[in-house]
Formats: structure tokens, sequence, C-alpha cells
């Protein structure tokens, strides 16, 4: 986040105004240019000079948020010493991004709290914690992830009701303040994207893969898009793990999670994708589902494939 103050270019016209005046006097023309020329070569090398890039010091914005919200500690004095710091609010500052970690006694939080990994930088160096937000209260903050990563400060606290030994840096978020600017845009190919919405529009599908990955709980047994690049894989987990005699797997890059999701297609059905994908990779776009009758918390990107297309035409 960055000022430009731009000092001294400003006084050009009435300098210029005030050396060549009204007129009513005349002077050697050599003299005239010659004058105008250095003094105006002066002012242009004071601008110079005077022209910097005031950058917005991310310390000095992030003792503001402590200040306002009325926090002392900082992730740093918590992350070393948690046992003496529970039910205590902190802030910390740094990139965030959706994430799908929820372990030891956030593990049941899936449900009504989405998953945000932060690589704190307050105490000037990357480390990172992941806080759990209220799906409810902080929607905002959702869906402004969702669309990419961006730089936030935040109030946490890790309950004590909800601590275990060893945890890693865990703690529910209770505020934020957004400190980044806009997330980047997608750099997807227009064939591609298109290939994307025409068959969602087709299959009547309303989610994405994304829209599922931070919120599997709420989406179990719902239909949504997977698309990307896909190959043939060989992994079977959690409650996926007795698909491989009459399903094989497929791992999909998916566009938009920017990750991999392993897609379970019956082997009998999707023959004919089976043959093709032993031979090459290719560009799909799958109707997926979760089966709640599969699903197991902590699963990651796991899916049953419902239907497909391959390449970006139809």
């Amino acid at each position: 986040m960055r000022i430009k103050v731009l000092m001294g270019l400003m006084l050009v016209p009435s300098i210029l105004f005030a050396m060549t005046g009204c007129g009513s006097e005349e002077t050697p023309e050599t003299s005239v240019k010659s004058e105008v020329a250095a003094d105006v070569e002066a002012v242009e090398e004071m601008a110079t000079q005077e022209e910097v890039e005031e950058a917005v010091d991310p310390d000095e914005m992030f003792t503001r948020f402590m200040e306002e919200k009325n926090i002392q500690l900082k992730a740093r004095d918590v992350q070393f010493d948690m046992q003496n710091n529970l039910d205590q609010k902190f802030a910390i500052m740094g990139n965030a991004s959706l994430d799908t970690y929820y372990n030891y006694g956030f593990s049941n939080l899936e449900q009504s709290h989405f998953a945000v990994s932060v690589e704190d930088e307050g105490a000037g160096y990357a480390d990172r914690w992941v806080l759990y937000f209220d799906r409810s209260k902080f929607s905002n903050l959702y869906e402004t992830l969702k669309k990419g990563d961006t730089y936030i400060a935040a109030a946490a606290v890790i309950p004590k009701a909800q601590y275990e030994d060893g945890q890693d840096a865990l703690a529910l978020g209770v505020e934020f303040e957004i400190l980044g600017g806009e997330p980047a845009a997608s750099n997807e190919a227009g064939s591609v994207v298109q290939a994307a919405e025409e068959y969602k529009s087709q299959k009547g599908l309303d989610l994405l893969a994304q829209d599922i990955l931070y919120d599997m709980k709420n989406h179990l047994d719902k239909e949504f898009l997977i698309s990307g690049t896909a190959s043939l894989d060989t992994y079977y987990n959690y409650g996926f793990i007795p698909l491989e005699k009459t399903h094989f797997a497929v791992g999909v890059w998916d566009e938009s999670t920017g990750g991999k999701w392993t897609v379970y297609f019956d082997r009998k059905e999707f023959a004919e994708l089976f043959e093709t994908l032993k031979q090459t990779e290719e560009y799909v776009t799958i109707t997926g589902i979760i089966p709640s009758s599969l699903y197991e918390d902590g699963q990651g990107e796991l899916a049953k494939g419902l239907d497909i297309s391959i390449g970006t035409g139809y």
C-alpha cells in the first residue's frame, strides 16, 4: 500500500509566469531562453528530488489495530506460552487464505466455522496460524477470501475449553481488518472458463468445488462442479477406501480452488474415460458429489464422479 507524494511541480507555472512577466520589458532572446531553461531545469531537479514513495509502515498499521482493539498480546507472545495465555485476546497480521485444517480441540468446528491460514508477520517473520471464524458472523470475510489471498490484521483467542496439549497454532478468530488490496484476478484462459460455465449451466449446477471445499459438512449430498486437468490416480482414503474395486480414481487440479481433488468413477459406467486417461491427461469438467455415507471429518478433496465432459468444447 503506497502513497506517492509529488512536491514542487505545482511551482513550475508560477515560476515561469514570474520570469516571463507581462512582456512590458524586453531582454535579449538568447538571455531569456537561457535563464528560463536554467530555472525550469532547477525546478524539475527539485521536484525529482522531492518525489518520494511514502510506504505505509505495516508495523504502524498493526500497532494502531492493537490499540483500537485494546490488545496487548501478539501471536508470538501466545505461540511460545500457550497454557499461560488461554482465553487471552491476541493480535496477528499477515497474508490470509482459506484453509481446510481442523484438528485438536477445533476439529468439530467445520460446520459452524471456516478456517483461515494466516502467515504471521507481526513479529517481523512468517509463522503460520490457523484461525477459525464463525460462518454467520464473518461471512463477508469468507466471500472475500474465496476470491484470493488478502492481507489482514486479526484478533484471536485460544479458548481454554478447546485447548489441547501439544496443539498447533490454532485459535478462534474474533475480529479482523482487511489491510491489503483487491485479490488478484483469475488468469484462466477464456475457452476454459467458457467450457466450465456452459457445463455448469447445462447441468443446472449452482455450486463450485470452491464452495464445497471450505464448507463440506454443510454441502454433503449436493452436486457441484469440478474442472481442470485430470489424470488417473491411486489415492484411496477415508470413507472412499472400499471403492477401489468398483471405482477408479482421477486426480483433478481444480481451477476454483487451485488444489487437487480425487474423484472416483464407476469402472463399468465410465470405462471409456478410464481408457482415455490411461493414454494422456485431459481437461475435464465434472459433476461431483460427496455422499454423507462416505464422508469423514478431515478427509479433504474427495468425491464421487457422477458425470463428465472432456475438453473445452461440446
